[in-house]
């Protein structure tokens, strides 16, 4: 750059002009990092949108085997729940019908004690035939509720059934056979509902078993 003297102005060189030129140049060419992060985060959003917008058709498929799901996970349980209520409900019978029964066993002891009585008259007699009529009906009863009676006399005597009430020495017998019956035992549905009560036999003093 040179000063003229004479109207005291700075002239630009020919030699200064193309440097300007440069700089204007690169100016125009510069990259703006803002510019290429807008267009970025544009394309992202575009993106996004286009992901989250769904098929219906697919949307209602899934929704359909949420719900399909959902009761079919209720229906096992509702049915889970009536078997366990019916399970119930036949204990609770089953509980009630055992007591009942249970109570009963000692009216039909009575009514075979009374059978047992000598009957000496037509009247004593027709008597009988009557309670014998009762007794009947109600052993059919019960036997139909499931109730039989134990069988215990002349067999080897089992704890889980009988009852021993006393033990007497016979060599005609082996050790712990029932020789008699003196209160009959009972089961229901094949449970002990009442031992029978037994008399044992037991080997005589000094004699070796067999």
């Amino acid at each position: 750059m040179e000063k003229d003297h004479t109207n005291g102005t700075e002239s630009v060189t020919p030699s200064e002009e193309p440097e300007i030129a440069d700089a204007d140049e690169s100016q125009s060419n510069e990259v703006h990092p803002d510019a290429s992060t807008e267009d970025t985060n544009t394309e992202t959003e575009e993106t996004r949108e286009e992901t989250e917008e769904v098929d219906p058709v697919a949307r209602m498929a899934e929704e359909a085997q949420l719900y399909k799901d959902r009761w079919m996970r209720l229906a096992a349980e509702f049915d889970n729940y009536k078997k366990r209520t019916s399970r119930e409900f036949s204990m609770v019978v089953k509980n009630a019908g055992q007591s009942l029964i249970s109570q009963l066993l000692p009216t039909l002891d009575n009514i075979e004690r009374a059978l047992q009585a000598p009957q000496t008259t037509e009247e004593t007699k027709t008597f009988a035939q009557g309670v014998e009529m009762i007794r009947q009906q109600l052993q059919d009863t019960l036997v139909k509720e499931g109730l039989s009676e134990i069988e215990a006399a002349e067999t080897a005597f089992d704890p889980t059934q009988h009852e021993a009430v006393m033990a007497v020495e016979r060599d005609d017998h082996p050790a712990d056979t029932v020789i008699e019956v003196v209160g009959k035992g009972y089961m229901l549905n094949e449970k002990v509902l009442r031992p029978a009560k037994v008399i044992v036999s037991r080997q005589p003093a000094g004699k070796d078993e067999g």
